[in-house]
C-alpha cells in the first residue's frame, strides 16, 4: 500500500507517529510500516462491501 504523492509506508508511519507525539525507534520502524500497511489493506476491503440496506445506528440520541 502507497497511496500518498511519493511516500512510503516508512515516511507516512513517522510522519504520523511525529503527529500524535508517539516515539517509534529506528528498529521498530519496519515492523510498525508493515502493520500500518497491513491495516490500511484490511479496511480497504471495507469499502467492497454493500451497505445499501444498512440502516445507521444512532448511538448518541439528538437533545431537544
Amino acid at each position: 500500500m502507497n497511496s500518498g504523492a511519493g511516500i512510503t509506508n516508512v515516511e507516512r508511519v513517522r510522519l504520523l507517529a511525529d503527529l500524535a507525539g508517539i516515539n517509534v525507534t529506528d528498529e521498530d520502524l519496519s515492523e510498525v510500516a508493515n502493520r500500518f500497511a497491513s491495516l490500511m489493506d484490511e479496511l480497504d476491503r471495507l469499502k467492497e462491501l454493500d451497505l445499501s440496506n444498512v440502516q445507521p445506528v444512532v448511538i448518541f440520541a439528538e437533545e431537544p
